[in-house]
């Protein structure tokens, strides 16, 4: 028979056995529910630029649904790349799961971006690349193309021989480097099109105004602009309309602000070619957790873009890309 001291020995240890086995349960348990974080790094906290707006609202509302802390950073502007950089070093030094990076620049960022990478940090890329491959996965217009539409947006505006300017925003910017090489296949060696060089205007709608105006006034046989984000389409428009020339210089434009609303209403701009900025922010959070939970997601997701006139402006589907809302 077992002494009393055996027994007593033996029942303690039966209890400690259980509470481990309860408490291993319990933490098993609250990991899996523990909200994983997210950090989202932007091009530009600008609050006046619509598309980083509506980036915003898509990340927040999948945050809400995948039960996902997301913190959203972004840079003074779109070309201040050294800030940027911080923000994606201050990021790692927090170890989030994951980070979503539009980056600014596509070979400046390269190097934080594989330090993401080795500190063990999933990495997805939104809207703009770098010049590697380490990103996970990279949510995004494809951009090549959108600027082949633009390029045939123009050419369906232009009518016999012209002179055609494109403005852009950040001279190394992935997503600017292929709209405008989707713009210049379209538009290269046409009998009569004369493509002017490329002028960049450091993401500022003012900029892109005083640009075009001197374009325009130096210039009187340019007939067709094209700009390749929201801040030069929108400046652009509003030098077309000071100078009274709406008719007789073609404007095509990118993204789907309210401002640019107004100039395709008013015909000034003709056509813009719109971006899914909600899709992209909703999908590049679902695919973060994804990647978290170790699933396999594509290497790359095209959210697609669409050409805007006045014509098919008012048309159900399209009012609903161009006044995206988040249901409460």
């Amino acid at each position: 028979m077992m002494p009393w001291k055996h027994k007593w020995l033996v029942r303690v240890v039966a209890v400690l056995l259980i509470v481990v086995v309860g408490l291993i349960y319990w933490y098993d348990g609250f990991a899996k529910r523990k909200p994983m974080d997210v950090t989202v790094i932007i091009k530009s906290a600008d609050a006046s630029i619509e598309f980083w707006q509506v980036l915003v609202d898509g990340v927040n509302e999948a945050a809400k649904e995948f039960d996902t802390r997301v913190q959203v950073w972004g840079a003074r502007d779109e070309t201040d790349v050294e800030g940027q950089i911080a923000l994606v070093e201050k990021a790692i030094k927090e170890r989030p799961d994951a980070i979503v990076l539009a980056a600014t620049d596509f070979d400046r960022l390269v190097p934080v971006a594989n330090n993401v990478v080795s500190k063990g940090i999933k990495l997805i890329i939104v809207d703009s690349g770098i010049n590697s491959n380490v990103a996970r996965s990279i949510v995004s217009t494809d951009n090549f193309n959108a600027g082949k539409e633009a390029g045939r947006a123009m050419l369906g505006e232009i009518k016999g021989p012209a002179k055609i300017g494109i403005i852009s925003y950040v001279k190394n910017a992935a997503s600017h480097i292929d709209r405008e090489k989707g713009v210049r296949e379209v538009l290269s060696n046409r009998p009569g099109i004369e493509l002017l060089d490329t002028y960049f205007v450091e993401g500022s709608e003012q900029k892109a105004y005083l640009k075009a105006k001197e374009i325009l006034q130096e210039h009187s046989d340019v007939l067709g602009i094209i700009g390749l984000n929201e801040p030069t389409s929108v400046g652009a428009g509003r030098a077309i309309r000071e100078l009274g020339i709406g008719e007789r210089v073609k404007l095509i434009g990118f993204d789907s602000s309210v401002n640019e609303i107004k100039l395709l209403d008013e015909g000034v701009m003709k056509a813009t070619v719109i971006q899914r900025p909600f899709q992209m922010g909703y999908l590049s959070i679902k695919t973060a957790v994804e990647v978290i939970k170790g699933k396999k997601v594509p290497k790359l997701i095209d959210t697609g873009s669409l050409i805007i006139t006045k014509q098919n402006m008012y048309e159900e589907e399209n009012q609903k890309l161009l006044f995206p809302f988040v249901g409460s």
